[in-house]
Parts: structure tokens; sequence; C-alpha cells
């Protein structure tokens, strides 16, 4: 029998040019948590809003106040998987997470239809997952 892997969870990191007001924070949040498809591999998904922030080489979110109102970082944090995959498929399956939805995250911020958004991904990470 193959050994098979709960994911233990991911999260992306977006910047957003120019910040995201707030009204059409709620918007994103909600068509991320309901609408993305993420729900289907992911029992929570936490979507933060960081005014002013980027992303520093090392991955790390740093604050810059003359960026406050032009840049934002948008972190959607999936922590808890709801799957297991066999475990030769944990390349596969983060890869194929990875591209579909951080494609489907910036295609909604960017098609905003009051604002124009620029959106890129920033960084992807995962944990590792137990192995049983």
């Amino acid at each position: 029998m193959s050994k098979t892997i709960i994911p233990s969870g991911v999260t992306f990191w977006f910047s957003v040019i120019p910040s995201i007001s707030v009204r059409h924070q709620e918007g994103t949040k909600y068509f991320i948590k309901n609408k993305s498809g993420l729900s289907q591999y992911f029992k929570n998904i936490d979507v933060g809003f960081f005014d002013g922030s980027y992303m520093e080489t090392g991955g790390r979110a740093l604050k810059n106040d003359n960026l406050i109102g032009k840049q934002m970082l948008v972190k959607v944090f999936c922590p808890e998987s709801i799957i297991t995959i066999p475990v030769d498929k944990e390349e596969d399956y983060y890869k194929q997470i990875k591209e579909k939805y951080s494609s489907w995250i910036i295609d909604l911020l960017q098609n905003n239809q009051e604002v124009k958004y620029s959106a890129k991904l920033d960084h992807f990470l995962f944990t590792r997952p137990l192995i049983f």
C-alpha cells in the first residue's frame, strides 16, 4: 500500500498596486474564501491585507509608510488541508495548487471594474505534511 500524506497548508503572498480599498478588500476576501475553489482542499482560508507592505528578498513581509495607499500585500493562508494525497504526488499537488489558484486570484484582483489593480505572486510557501 502506498503511503499518503496530509498536506498541512499553503500561503500565497501577492503584491497589489495600488492598495485595495476597504470595500474591495471585503469583496476580494469573500470571493477567495467562497468562490476560488480553495475550500475543496483546505478547511480554513484566511485572507489578510497589509497596506504599505512589501516582500523582502528573503521572503519576509516588511512595512514601509511611504507605500501606504500605493502598494499592499495580500496574504492568503490555508493552514489545514482536508485531503490526503499519495506521497509520490506531493510535488505535483503543490505545483498545481500554486499555478491554478495564484492565477485565479491574480485575475480576480486585476479584473476589478472600478479600479485598475496590478497584482503578482511574490511568494508561495507550504509546510511539510505528516506521513502515515
